[in-house]
């Protein structure tokens, strides 16, 4: 590939887990039990949709701390792992009023340590996923074409998730996996979605400046009309329970198929 050299990632040298921040919690040799806000532990086929990754290349966005991606790696997958890093700002809500100064420098920061965590890992688990920074509004064609797209836990947090789905799925052959959790305060707007029309719903809240990072609240009903409309006709919808912050919720995946 011409642009291998300035597409992909040089992984970093990062043995110090203190200048790390794991958004997954994982068991780590050589360093032990991290602690991070998703517990995916032997959730992972779950979580994934039942989809085999044998053979298949992943175009992954929002890695993190790389959990699902060293996890598909192990069964078969070769990874790109997309992700922002402290070049790229977080899509945050640009509420009137609020210095948002503090919280873009907050970010940076700890995306710089996600980004860290991901590449300790990389390495203790001798992984051979290759990561490509930058934001999902101009994912670089030059990656090339993948079987799967895989959006876990990252669509509500772009202020066009449209526009993201359709950047990854115009390289994605075979299929997309979107996956996400309902919380307990979103509960009457998934129930409105069994309505005729679904639609979105939008979290961020001027009172008190809520919620900077979210934006939307993404039903299952709504994501199939995504995938439709980008030529992923065929849709399933499962629904289990996701350990998050030492609780258990209700979450959802919606795996679409290429038709067209």
């Amino acid at each position: 590939m011409a642009l291998d050299k300035d597409l992909y990632e040089k992984p970093r040298n990062v043995t110090d887990i203190n200048d790390c921040i794991f958004y997954h919690t994982m068991d780590i040799p050589e360093y032990g039990y991290v602690e991070g806000e998703f517990d995916l532990r032997g959730n992972e086929d779950k979580y994934l949709g039942g989809v085999d990754f044998k053979g298949k290349r992943v175009l992954e966005i929002g890695t993190a701390s790389g959990y699902l991606c060293f996890h598909m790696e192990r069964q078969g997958a070769e990874v790109v792992a997309f992700d922002l890093n402290e070049n790229y700002p977080w899509d945050i809500v640009p509420f009137a009023g609020f210095d948002s100064h503090g919280l873009v420098s907050e970010y940076r920061e700890g995306l710089r340590k996600i980004n860290n965590a991901f590449w300790l890992c990389h390495k203790v688990f001798n992984s051979r996923a290759r990561a490509v920074y930058g934001t999902v509004y101009n994912i670089p064609r030059e990656i090339g074409e993948v079987d799967i797209a895989t959006f876990c836990a990252t669509l509500v947090h772009f202020q066009n998730p449209f526009a993201a789905l359709q950047g990854a799925l115009s390289l994605t052959r075979e299929k997309v996996i979107v996956t996400d959790v309902i919380w307990d305060r979103l509960l009457p707007y998934y129930i409105l979605s069994f309505l005729p029309k679904p639609h979105m719903t939008f979290i961020p809240e001027h009172n008190g400046f809520r919620f900077p990072d979210t934006w939307w609240f993404l039903p299952p009903a709504l994501i199939k009309k995504y995938l439709g409309v980008l030529g992923f006709r065929k849709t399933t919808v499962k629904y289990f329970f996701q350990k998050y912050r030492n609780r258990k919720w209700l979450a959802y995946n919606v795996v679409g198929t290429r038709t067209l």
